[in-house]
């Protein structure tokens, strides 16, 4: 049986937090900002600053066996999907309101394009159930297990239907849009 504790303590967090050094905060820094590419409303700074909230607060407890730069990588990864779903809910709220559907240049809202997308890419996978179901995990932001678990995929059966899936967007999408 093993008695290292799984996660860090509050106090060891705060040690290693105190250890970082500029270098460090450099990268944190570039991990930040691919995270928070595309996000509306949110930047690279709120993003990190986020994560070091979650971790602080004990809202995100850091496994003993994680290097920094990792753990904050899937902290930052977790606040971006988060965010990203909470503007979608927001963007279909917005749906709702009288003129909603154009956008000031008279082409079609960001929320339109992105439904439009994805049901394109949903029809796409029509005559492939386990490719279409990978995608829609995808989407979800859930962990593989978890995808797999629902699926009722074993582990190669579900990371061939990724790749399939993956090829059927290829071919569906590489040649621009297709009706």
């Amino acid at each position: 049986m093993d008695d290292e504790p799984t996660h860090l303590s509050m106090s060891e967090v705060r040690r290693a937090l105190d250890r970082l050094r500029p270098a460090d905060i450099v990268r944190l820094s570039a991990l930040s900002r691919n995270w928070a590419r595309g996000l509306r409303g949110h930047d690279a700074d709120d993003m990190l600053n986020e994560a070091f909230d979650r971790v602080l607060s004990g809202r995100r407890p850091w496994p003993s066996d994680v290097p920094t730069p990792a753990f904050f990588s899937g902290v930052m990864r977790s606040i971006a999907s988060q965010w990203r779903r909470e503007g979608a809910r927001e963007l279909l709220i917005e749906d709702g309101e009288e003129g909603a559907t154009e956008n000031i240049s008279g082409g079609l809202s960001p929320d339109l394009e992105l439904n439009d997308l994805l049901s394109r890419m949903r029809h796409a996978l029509a005559g492939d159930p386990e490719a279409r179901e990978a995608l829609e995990h995808i989407l979800a932001d859930s962990d593989r297990d978890e995808a797999q678990r629902a699926s009722g995929l074993d582990a190669t059966r579900y990371e061939t239907a990724r790749r399939r899936m993956l090829r059927h967007m290829f071919t569906a999408f590489s040649a621009g849009w297709k009706s």
